[in-house]
């Protein structure tokens, strides 16, 4: 007995310690990131994979949204005329040329809300229309005054060019900024009885496009002359000479900075709308007219509600 109690007074305790090596394991935050990264790798393969099997159309929407998102219906998910300022359509586009489903009705996406969420639509749609509205008159008188200090700057520049650069009238309209080129005297814009620009002309209208190609604004150009007899045994007369003026004005500016469909009609009105009413032979009737046109609330609401 006295022998077991000293062979345990003998004995040493044994300690077994055990060391966790790696910190908390799954606690940590470390696999979260790892994670993140794996499936945002995953999600931009599947979207890389479905652009390259998507049609041509489908990859210019998606390039065309990502370089202007502004100029897409939030309720249709289509292209829409350009609003804010400085946006242009799709090239090839035509302003105005997305209209629902052409028979003048509303989206089908619109048709499915009840009449209090279009009431509802509607109410903010109109609220923004008028917002927009007032930024692109705006904008329009802001083009107007940089227009004429450029033309200002032209004649300081060139002496020559006075007299050409005082021919050039600004006026604002219920339809937008008017914009005419008034033949003061014989060959001044144009050739003496041809469509052919001068050489300063073309120069002034290389400066009028470049800023006006960056409003979101359609155009229209309108030829007129006086009341002096002109025609051959062709038969071209003041008619066709106010057409071709006007036409020749829309080439040297659609070649010069305007956007594609910018330019939304050519007239000629031959001697049927005098600008000196008093004497229809003045040298003064003959000339080009630009119409800048304003973007009104209800052209932006049709827009908008792909009227």
């Amino acid at each position: 007995m006295a022998d077991e109690e000293r062979k345990k007074s003998t004995e040493q305790p044994i300690i077994i310690k055990k060391i966790n090596k790696g910190g908390h394991g799954a606690h940590g935050g470390a696999w979260k990131v790892a994670y993140a990264d794996f499936v945002t790798a995953m999600m931009a393969f599947f979207i890389v994979m479905w652009i390259l099997a998507a049609s041509s159309d489908v990859k210019e929407s998606v390039s065309a949204y990502f370089d202007t998102p502004g100029i897409f219906k939030y309720v249709e998910g289509k292209t829409a005329v350009p609003i804010e300022m400085g946006l242009k359509p799709i090239p090839g586009k035509k302003l105005g040329e997305e209209k629902g489903d052409g028979n003048g009705e509303k989206p089908e996406e619109f048709l499915t809300l009840d009449k209090a969420q279009q009431d509802s639509l509607i109410k903010e749609i109109t609220k923004q229309a008028i917002q927009d509205s007032i930024q692109t008159q705006k904008k329009l008188e802001e083009t107007s005054e940089v227009l004429k200090e450029l033309v200002k700057q032209v004649s300081i520049d060139n002496p020559d060019l006075k007299e050409l650069i005082n021919s050039i009238q600004f006026e604002f309209t219920d339809e937008g900024l008017k914009i005419e080129f008034v033949e003061s005297k014989e060959s001044l814009f144009f050739k003496s009885g041809s469509s052919e620009l001068l050489p300063n002309a073309k120069k002034i209208l290389l400066t009028f496009a470049k800023e006006i190609g960056k409003l979101s604004n359609s155009i229209e150009i309108e030829g007129h002359t006086d009341s002096k007899s002109y025609g051959n045994k062709n038969g071209y007369s003041n008619w066709e000479l106010s057409a071709d003026r006007a036409n020749a004005t829309r080439r040297a500016l659609s070649s010069s900075g305007l956007w594609s469909g910018q330019v939304e009609g050519v007239k000629g009105f031959a001697d049927q709308k005098h600008l000196i009413k008093e004497n229809p032979f003045d040298e003064r009737n003959r000339r080009v007219t630009l119409l800048v046109k304003q973007l009104k609330t209800k052209d932006i609401m049709d827009s908008k509600l792909g009227r």
